[in-house]
C-alpha cells in the first residue's frame, strides 16, 4: 500500500462523512494504555487502537468521535447508550454474556514483569505468598485469579499504569499484561530499570481466559454495528492496513492476526 492510501484510510475522525449511521459513532477508550490507547504531550488520544478506529471509520465512511473513559466504565458505559463502542477489548466467554464484539484486530501476548534475576518460573508454587498486581476486570485479572489466587496476593487497579507504579514503588513484586504494553510503558522508561520480563511468554490465542483478540464492543442487542467493524476490520486486513499501523507502532512481531 502506498502512503496516499494510508493516509486516506487514517482520515481525521471529525471528518463529516456521508455513511449508514445517522448520527457519529461515538467510540470510547481508556487513554492509559500505551502504546494502544494513551493521550500525547496536547491532550489528544492516540496510539495503535486510536488509528485502527480512524481506519475502520473511514472504511464504514462514518463520523466517529473519540470519547476517553477510565476502564471499569467502558462496559457500563456502552450498555447505557453512553457511546456506541469500545475500542480495543479482549473478547472472553464472560463479556460475550453482556456485549458483543466485532471480529479481532490483533490478539495479545502476555507476560510477567518483575525485577532483574528473578527467577524465571512462574508457577503458582514459586509465586507463594508474591504480590502480583494487575488492571482489575482485564482478561489477565481472570487469568491471575485463576491460577494465582490460593497461593499468592493479588492487588487490582482501575488504571494500566498502577500495576507498575505499584512495583517500581515495591509494593508488589510483579506485574502480568501485555507485552508490548509492558515494554513501551514501563520497561522502555525510567522507572522500568531493573525490571524486565520473567518466565515465558503468554499467547491469548492458545489460553482462552486470557481473551480471544482484541476487538471494538458494542450493545449486546446492536450486531449490526458489530458486523459492519467486523467487515471493515476485514478490509483493512486484506489492504494491509493493520500490519502498516502495527508497524508504525513498532508493534511488528507482537501482533497475530
Amino acid at each position: 500500500m502506498n502512503r496516499r492510501t494510508l493516509c486516506a484510510a487514517l482520515a481525521c475522525l471529525a471528518l463529516p462523512l456521508t455513511g449508514h449511521a445517522a448520527e457519529p459513532l461515538r467510540i470510547a477508550a481508556d487513554a492509559t494504555y500505551p502504546p494502544f490507547e494513551y493521550t500525547d504531550a496536547s491532550g489528544a488520544v492516540v496510539g495503535f487502537d486510536i488509528d485502527v478506529t480512524r481506519a475502520a471509520c473511514a472504511e464504514m465512511k462514518t463520523e466517529c468521535v473519540l470519547v476517553n473513559q477510565p476502564w471499569d466504565g467502558l462496559i457500563p458505559g456502552v450498555q447505557a447508550r453512553k457511546y456506541d463502542a469500545v475500542v480495543g477489548m479482549n473478547i472472553s466467554a464472560e463479556r460475550l454474556k453482556v456485549v458483543s464484539f466485532s471480529q479481532p484486530f490483533y490478539y495479545m501476548y502476555n507476560n510477567f514483569v518483575g525485577h532483574v534475576g528473578t527467577k524465571p518460573d512462574v508457577s503458582p508454587v514459586a509465586l507463594k505468598g508474591k504480590i502480583i498486581a494487575v488492571q482489575r476486570g482485564s482478561t489477565q485479572d481472570r487469568f491471575i485469579t485463576d491460577t494465582y489466587g490460593k497461593t499468592a496476593t493479588i492487588k487490582r487497579y482501575v488504571n494500566a499504569q498502577d500495576p507498575m507504579m505499584e512495583m517500581a514503588n515495591g509494593r508488589a513484586d510483579f506485574t502480568f499484561g501485555n507485552t508490548a504494553q509492558l515494554k513501551r510503558g514501563f520497561l522502555d522508561t525510567p522507572k522500568g530499570q531493573g525490571f524486565g520480563f520473567i518466565g515465558p511468554t503468554f499467547d491469548g490465542r492458545k489460553d482462552k481466559v486470557l481473551g480471544e483478540g482484541l476487538a471494538f464492543v458494542v450493545r449486546k442487542d446492536n450486531t449490526d454495528l458489530a458486523n459492519r467493524f467486523s467487515q471493515a476490520i476485514a478490509a483493512l486486513k486484506q489492504k494491509g492496513v493493520i500490519k502498516q499501523l502495527a508497524a508504525k507502532h513498532n508493534l511488528t512481531g507482537l501482533i497475530g492476526e
